[in-house]
């Protein structure tokens, strides 16, 4: 029955893009012009920034290089100005939180690699650390729904991490580091290039002690690419391998944290998690179309023995997507104009074990998605305005086996519009609206172990109604802008206030005004800024006017680089996050708070001929800090600190 349900739901989607597809060219006699070269992909496509009336952030690779960051996730927090929340196995995944959306901030954001959707269909979120940071072209991130390109999830936004840098020249680099902690850690690269072949080799290895009695972690990452094109077609295919085991240490309570954040009361629970990412994608031209199309299949496979417990869990999930997209320059209303359609697919399995003495659990999560997608964009470059709108129908299938039994079918329909107007030299004032949505995912749809039956197939899906309104300048030494939005949630998912319950929300709200700036201050001194004013609240039922937890309501985060000479840098990273509500207090009746903090980074880096070697001292001033507590209780163990002050020394060569 599910197949034949499936199958169905997207015949249609292939007629409408067979139709939407020959329409458009039907339309070719229209009045075209070519529209700029392209320059970011932040709507799948090789895509001109002049046409996009959205808030986009984009962080280079010069700037990557110069803060010293080993990981996409540090770009992200410090040059992006992410509020992040630990990543409680020791590794290098942060939670990503970019407008207040607290302990789900992982389901209602996208991460993308090279275009691909990386979020897992469970809670894990999605990994990135395996990413070569000295791979990434940019990074960049549209803040604000996208779910007409990305789908299900994206009402915070999307961030996508463009690789590739130094593909176009052979050569490679080593480099080798240590630290306080235990820490060491190497990486080797090498590229090759001719005419139409391009390739990249690259590995690495990890081993920390980190900042706690028994949460030691060690991880190896390995990638290998290569890419064939002629100027007009291309093919790449892409190879990630990473495996990451350490300690688990668990949480710590008020007064344990007080006198002793190193330690731990779960000296031997550990666990191991190994990921395989296959990745193939082409683009080529069809006449005056072109076509783009990638394959991801990812294979993830994790155990954990929770001794002090007394369970061990074990889950096995594959995850395929195939995304299909044309564009096509195509102008209208004396406009020029860009046509995108797209199909997207996705199949997700997880089969997850859980094992005690007593008792033991086994469930099976089954998830589909299929999705039709349409946008034109229009640029009226003569008077200064630039507009767009987009359609997306999507078909999706839950189903639940095992000690969890149950199904989820559901349809939705997603749109957007925005629109931008010149109105200076350097100046657009730009506005857009639209809907988004997500479904339970398996952590939340069925249930393994503590969860009432009430949960199974109860919960409704996710939607929203998003608006925003932005302001952004630019000059010759940098650009700044403004943005307010405003997101109207309804069953909203998340975690009850037993930290147990997945549930509908009643009706809740995110709105903020965000500021971002980079300015070059002389030819040796630049710096950059953002600062983010949110509101995360419930506007109905029970909890209404209430603060939805985890979610602070202010953050700045800043970066100063200072070229001394031609071959020594100095950088200062800083960021400050003010407190939020500890987890599950919806009610805000909690009389604790996770405080606020503020922390510095140091780096300072020298070049000379194919060395470079860097010193960084993280954490400056030594804050005792953290950023995740799930308890009220302050007797409860739900509290996660972070690390005090830390130091690398880098030596890296190139050849």
């Amino acid at each position: 029955m599910k197949k034949s349900i499936r199958v169905r739901a997207f015949a249609p989607a292939l007629s409408v893009l067979s139709l939407a597809v020959v329409a458009s060219v039907q339309a070719q006699t229209m009045n075209e012009r070519v529209l700029p070269d392209a320059v970011i992909t932040a709507n799948r496509i090789p895509q001109d920034p002049t046409l996009l009336p959205m808030g986009v952030s984009v962080i280079t690779a010069e700037e990557i290089r110069s803060a010293g960051v080993t990981d996409a996730s540090d770009a992200i927090r410090w040059l992006g100005g992410a509020v992040t929340r630990i990543d409680t196995t020791g590794g290098r995944n942060p939670t990503l939180d970019i407008r207040g959306f607290g302990e789900t901030a992982s389901s209602n954001l996208v991460i993308m690699v090279d275009g691909v959707r990386l979020n897992e269909g469970d809670m894990g979120g999605a990994a990135i650390s395996w990413i070569p940071v000295d791979s990434i072209e940019r990074i960049e991130i549209v803040r604000g729904s996208g779910a007409v390109l990305h789908g299900e999830g994206a009402t915070a936004g999307m961030i996508n991490i463009i690789t590739g840098r130094g593909m176009t020249e052979s050569g490679g680099a080593v480099s080798v580091g240590a630290g306080n902690n235990g820490t060491h850690d190497a990486r080797v690269e090498m590229r090759t290039a001719s005419e139409n072949w391009k390739s990249q080799i690259y590995g690495a290895a990890l081993n920390s002690d980190n900042h706690r009695d028994n949460f030691r972690v060690q991880e190896r990452n390995a990638l290998a690419r290569t890419t064939w094109s002629d100027g007009g077609k291309s093919l790449s295919a892409q190879l990630g391998v990473q495996s990451q085991a350490g300690g688990l240490p668990g949480g710590m309570n008020v007064a344990e944290f007080q006198s002793n954040p190193r330690q731990s009361f779960k000296l031997n629970d550990n666990g191991k998690t190994d990921t395989t990412n296959l990745l193939l994608s082409a683009e080529l031209p069809l006449d005056v179309w072109r076509i783009g199309a990638d394959v991801n299949h990812r294979n993830v496979q994790s155990k954990g023995y929770y001794i002090a417990d007394g369970y061990t869990s074990d889950s096995k999930t594959d995850t395929t997507r195939v995304g299909l997209r044309a564009w096509r320059n195509l102008s209208m209303f004396q406009a020029a104009g860009r046509f995108i359609v797209g199909l997207d697919t996705e199949r997700w399995e997880q089969d997850k074990v859980l094992v005690a003495p007593a008792w033991g659990t086994n469930v099976r999560i089954n998830q589909s998605s299929d999705a039709l997608y349409v946008r034109q964009e229009l640029d009226w470059t003569p008077v200064g305005i630039k507009a767009f709108a987009g359609v997306r129908h999507t078909e999706s299938y839950r189903e639940a086996k095992g000690d969890s039994n149950g199904t989820l079918d559901a349809s939705n329909n997603s749109w957007e519009f925005g629109l931008a107007k010149r109105v200076a030299q350097g100046a657009e004032l730009y506005g857009r609206l639209g809907t988004s949505f997500r479904l339970p995912n398996a952590d939340e749809f069925s249930c393994s172990f503590g969860c009432p039956p009430s949960t199974l197939n109860l919960l409704r899906p996710q939607t929203s109604k998003d608006h925003e309104l932005g302001y952004r300048q630019k000059y010759s030494e940098g650009y700044w802008t403004v943005r307010y939005y405003r997101s109207d949630l309804r069953d909203e998912i998340g975690l009850g206030a037993d930290y147990m319950t997945n549930m509908n929300f009643d009706p809740t709200r995110r709105e903020g005004v965000e500021f971002e700036s980079k300015i070059k201050l002389n030819s040796s001194l630049r710096g950059g800024v953002q600062v983010a004013q949110r509101k995360s609240t419930f506007r109905g039922g029970q909890y209404e006017g209430k603060e939805v937890p985890l979610s602070p309501e202010q953050s700045l985060t800043a970066n100063l680089m200072y070229q001394m000479s031609a071959t020594q840098q100095v950088v200062l990273l800083n960021q400050w996050v003010s407190e939020q509500r500890v987890a599950g207090d919806l009610s805000n009746t909690c009389s604790q708070v996770i405080p606020s903090f503020s922390l510095t980074n140091l780096r300072y880096s020298h070049s000379f001929d194919a060395w470079m070697l860097s010193g960084q001292i993280s954490n400056l001033f030594d804050k005792q800090y953290y950023d995740y507590r799930s308890r009220c209780n302050p007797a409860s163990r739900s509290i996660y600190p972070q690390a005090g002050r830390a130091w690398t020394f880098t030596a890296r060569r190139s050849f």
